[in-house]
């Protein structure tokens, strides 16, 4: 039988590369009722669509 080390969730979070913290990234939502996969969110500037027309996220 062998013995397993306990690992603390800081130990873990060392070892993850930007790319798997976003992956895995969950966030809480009351209404919901729970913890969701994160959704991603339009940073000011880049356009609305992967098309290149439309509206421009963050700008009137």
């Amino acid at each position: 039988m062998a013995l397993r080390k306990t690992i603390s969730q800081s130990e873990l979070a060392q070892g993850q590369t930007d790319t798997d913290r976003e992956r895995h990234a969950t966030e809480y939502s009351a209404s919901r009722g729970g913890w969701f996969k994160a959704e991603s969110k339009p940073e000011p500037g880049q356009d609305k669509d992967s098309s290149g027309g439309g509206r421009l996220w963050g700008r009137r």
